[in-house]
């Protein structure tokens, strides 16, 4: 049995009475997550953009679209609300394995809303689609990254989800699989552009059409992962992956707590923020204010690079992608925040002044790749004094901060009852018999 039926059957067999609890916890609050990160971004530049396209469409009333006052279909329901999540860099990410979770979050969220499904099957698709894309994308780390291909995962895993939660057989979702695989893409030089705000989303979007194409009799590969010139092999550097490892010890653990997800902290590239932790640390533990400091010094190797790439940024976008601008709104502001991710920003005379106290230095002896990369930080002092430090992983913020962000995020959008119930229902998903009554509530007043 091959890596591609093997995966699609555990798919298909596995239920929620199958996952641990922590299993279940980790997705509700990745699902929390998700919620609060498109309330922040559902009325940015891109997303007002977006929006526009999706109404001129004019599609059928199936899914809600989160902070925004009307509906379209799944697909582009799931598309629009991880548009709105990604487009203040706020979205979870992994380090270890399939990079994104956004793309299921999505999914799952809308076919839920769609077919009115209780939240034990949300948390099904959720959970296990991005094991299916997990399974396939932690061996292959090694490959995308010198590809510098980062989302191309994304359509395993929603083909995966939506084929679940709509109730496909083997075969289907083997169609559905194969068909999505086909359309993965993604590449890390649209860092700092709007296309890579889509690039996770488009995985909703063509996962859910996939699933319903496969409902419908249409074929593709039945082994698109493993076969020759299929998945693997025409996307991922020749010895990036390793096919064995993706079903090892399937169902004993999952990719959702280990080796787990993050849930990010600051709204820029999930690259930084070890480093701006380590930048934070060492001012509370030296006692050192912001007027202190002549020069902050960030090193790094060759990926971060690539990904951190606009050492003078032109747009919001790109500012979230500039270690220069990142930590010179840290010197500027103190807190890096939304606020200092806009257009007006990039350009702005006080960051610009900020920026030139930042210094960033690549290090091409260092190894290049993704997981092992190092971000040592630095911190020179007016009066000559020096600090350094490199943490080894960012620090995730707490459930209470991640409650305030989401309501912070929902002002202005949602009523404070809409708030306070939406946030009482997510978190205990589990026991709603109609997900569609907590998407109603993210409608804006």
């Amino acid at each position: 049995m091959g890596v591609t039926e093997t995966l699609t059957r555990f798919l298909l067999q596995t239920t929620y009475e199958d996952f641990p609890r922590e299993v279940v916890d980790r997705a509700k609050l990745l699902a929390i997550d998700f919620v609060g990160g498109a309330l922040a971004g559902c009325q940015t530049h891109v997303s007002n953009i977006f929006t526009d396209y999706v109404k001129e469409m004019a599609a059928k009333s199936e899914a809600v679209i989160i902070g925004r006052n009307f509906k379209t279909t799944a697909q582009y329901a799931s598309y629009l609300n991880g548009v709105f999540n990604h487009s203040t860099e706020l979205e979870s990410v992994s380090q270890r394995t399939s990079p994104n979770p956004l793309a299921v979050i999505a999914t799952s969220l809308s076919v839920g809303d769609k077919m009115r499904l209780p939240g034990k099957k949300v948390l099904e698709g959720l959970i296990l689609g991005f094991e299916i894309q997990g399974r396939v994308g932690g061996p292959s780390l090694k490959g995308i990254s010198k590809k510098g291909r980062i989302s191309i995962f994304n359509h395993l895993g929603t083909a995966s989800t939506a084929s679940k939660m709509m109730g496909l057989n083997l075969e289907q979702s083997r169609m559905a699989i194969g068909t999505a695989a086909f359309q993965a893409g993604g590449f890390i030089t649209s860092v700092g552009t709007m296309a890579h705000v889509l690039e996770l989303a488009f995985g909703s979007r063509d996962g859910i059409e996939a699933a319903e194409l496969a409902r419908k009799g249409f074929t593709a590969h039945p082994d698109i992962i493993e076969t020759p010139r299929g998945f693997c092999d025409a996307l991922i550097e020749e010895g990036g992956y390793d096919l064995n490892e993706m079903t090892r010890d399937l169902g004993k653990t999952f990719q959702i707590v280990d080796p787990g997800i993050s849930v990010k902290k600051y709204p820029c590239c999930y690259r930084a923020h070890r480093a701006l932790d380590a930048y934070y640390d060492m001012l509370g533990e030296h006692h050192i204010s912001h007027g202190d400091i002549d020069k902050i010094i960030v090193d790094m190797n060759l990926y971060d690079s690539y990904l951190m790439k606009f050492p003078e940024p032109k747009t919001g976008e790109e500012a979230r992608f500039s270690f220069r601008h990142i930590f010179g709104a840290a010197l500027l502001k103190g807190k890096v925040w939304i606020d200092s991710f806009s257009d007006e920003a990039a350009f702005d005379r006080r960051y610009v002044e900020a920026r030139g106290r930042v210094e960033e230095v690549v290090h091409s002896e260092w190894p290049p790749g993704r997981v092992d990369a190092r971000i040592p930080v630095t911190i020179k002092l007016k009066d000559g004094r020096t600090f350094s430090k490199e943490n080894a992983s960012p620090r995730e913020p707490t459930l209470d901060q991640l409650l305030d962000r989401y309501r912070e995020a929902a002002e202005g959008i949602l009523t404070p009852e809409q708030t306070k119930r939406s946030i009482e229902l997510l978190l205990d998903m589990e026991n709603s018999t109609d997900v569609s009554g907590i998407m109603g509530l993210l409608t804006a007043k």
